[in-house]
Parts: structure tokens; C-alpha cells; sequence
């Protein structure tokens, strides 16, 4: 079964790549692709505080040079002892993978935030952690960088609790985010058991998936939640791959989750997506 789920994912990834590519806005030369202007080569990465609470912001190359592009979000949650810069310098190198991406034909370039959950005494995302990020943050990034405001050109994530927290935030704010992937995440029971009452949520997302490592000590809780979400007919993908809770972890932002972005989150230029006036769970743009 394992060899089976793992083999699926591998399959959409590969399968989605080309889209991935054409995602950035079509051919060389037209609007959104290769060969619109100047391009940086690399993107940059900026440190802000929301409401108290530290972030980092990780800007793609044409974020700097295309001055009248727009970009998708990705909100991306660290896990359990870590801070806003778990995926820039700690556990990944996001900024050089995502680089190297933007750099592959056509591919969709897209702005990724990370936001510190830790707080006194060694908590992680208290209770109102669900409210700050999926109205507070959003309203704040939307009104300060050039984002697509639309939750079909915003994606959520995380990692370890960070991808617990994703699930529940997702569970509730379909309305905001359109795309959810789950990396290594530590779902507790609660969660498992607020499935049925969530099951149209989850049903909204345009893209959904989980991966864990086989000698992860969650792996079992994650069968527990793909086994669940597959009995409830939620479509998404699941895989379990060779590796424990973070050995693999920038291999896998930067082949799987990426992309996996690349290819979900709407942009403009992208032809095949549904137009976001068609979309019935949109929150209207600001």
C-alpha cells in the first residue's frame, strides 16, 4: 500500500510538471513568461513583524523587476521548536530552492511566508493562532506586497505542528486558502474526529495533499488521517517516503511542495485554472 501511494504522488508530480512550467504565463514572450524584461536571478528575503509576531517573507526574482505583476501566497508553518526562519536557514534552504525553480522555463514564481508560532513558555499555536493567521497575516501581507488577493492564488502549509495547524486552519477557512499540503504534520485525535463535520471544507481545496516519512513517529497518526480523509471520499494525495521528520526536509520543499504550489496556486495567465469570479467559497479582494 505504501509502495502504491508513493508511486500516485510520484505520478501527479511528474505528471503536473509541465503545467508547473506553463504556470508562470505561457510561452517565452508572452505576458507572465520568459522574456518579459529584465528578470533578477535571485529573490530576496525580508523580515517583518505582524501584530507582534516576527515573519520571514521570501520574494521570487521578478518580484523586484516586474513592478505590475502580481504574485500567489504561500503561508508556510514551522514545526515544534523552531522559528520564522525554520525554512530559509535551519532545517532548509527555501530562498536557493526556490530560485533554482523560478529559474526552470515558464515556472510559476510565487511569494512564500513564514510567521514565528512560538510564544512564552514554549507554546505553539495557541488558541488564537487559527484567527491571526488567516485573517490578520493575510490582510497584512495583501496590503504590503503585491499578491494576488484571491484564496485561489494562496496556498497554506506546514511541518511537523506546523502541518497540525495547517490541517485545522484548513479545516475551517476554506474561504481563504485554496490548496493545502501537509509535510510530516502531527494531526492529534481532535483533528481526526472534526473531519466529518469539515467534510465540504475540505472538499473546496483545488489540490490537497500529505507526506511522511517512513520512520517519522508520526506515520501512523498520518495513515489514521489519510485513511479517514479516504473513507470521507476527500480527494487528495498521500505518501510515505524514505526518511524520518526532517533529514529530508529541503529535498522535499524543493522537488514535492514547490512545485506542487507551482501548479495549484491561480495566476492570471494561466488559462486552464477556473476564473476566480466562478470560484462560490472566494472571500471578495481588498
Amino acid at each position: 500500500m505504501k509502495q502504491v501511494a508513493a508511486t500516485i504522488a510520484l505520478l501527479f508530480l511528474v505528471a503536473g510538471l509541465p503545467e508547473a512550467q506553463r504556470r508562470g504565463g505561457g510561452p517565452p514572450g508572452a505576458p507572465g513568461g520568459p522574456g518579459r524584461g529584465a528578470r533578477a536571478t535571485a529573490g530576496t528575503v525580508e523580515r517583518i513583524t505582524v501584530r507582534g509576531r516576527d515573519a520571514v517573507v521570501y520574494l521570487p526574482p521578478s518580484y523586484a523587476g516586474d513592478q505590475n505583476r502580481r504574485f500567489p501566497t504561500l503561508y508556510l508553518l514551522h514545526g515544534s521548536g523552531q522559528r520564522e526562519n525554520a525554512f530559509i536557514e535551519v532545517q532548509a534552504r527555501l530562498q536557493e530552492s526556490a530560485d533554482r525553480l523560478a529559474g526552470a522555463q515558464g515556472f510559476s514564481e510565487f511569494i512564500v511566508v513564514t510567521p514565528n508560532a512560538s510564544v512564552d513558555g514554549g507554546a505553539m499555536y495557541p488558541a488564537e493562532w487559527d484567527r491571526f493567521v488567516a485573517e490578520e497575516l493575510v490582510a497584512d501581507i495583501d496590503s504590503r506586497y503585491r499578491t494576488l488577493a484571491h484564496r485561489m492564488s494562496r496556498g497554506l502549509a506546514g511541518h511537523d505542528t506546523g502541518g497540525a495547524a495547517a490541517l485545522r486552519i484548513g479545516m475551517k477557512r476554506p474561504q481563504v486558502f485554496a490548496d493545502l499540503y501537509l509535510m510530516s504534520a502531527s494531526p492529534d485525535a481532535a483533528a481526526t474526529r472534526e473531519l466529518d463535520a469539515n467534510v465540504s471544507n475540505l472538499n473546496a481545496y483545488y489540490a490537497f495533499a500529505i507526506d511522511v516519512g517512513s520512520a517519522d513517529p508520526n506515520v501512523e497518526s498520518n495513515r489514521q488521517l489519510h485513511a479517514a480523509l479516504t473513507k470521507l471520499r476527500v480527494a487528495h494525495l498521500y505518501e510515505e517516503y524514505d526518511g524520518d521528520r526532517a533529514n529530508r526536509l529541503g529535498e522535499r520543499i524543493e522537488r514535492n511542495m514547490l512545485p506542487f504550489f507551482a501548479r495549484g496556486l491561480a495566476s492570471p495567465a494561466n488559462l486552464t485554472s477556473p476564473s476566480p469570479g466562478a470560484d462560490r467559497l472566494a472571500a471578495p479582494s481588498k
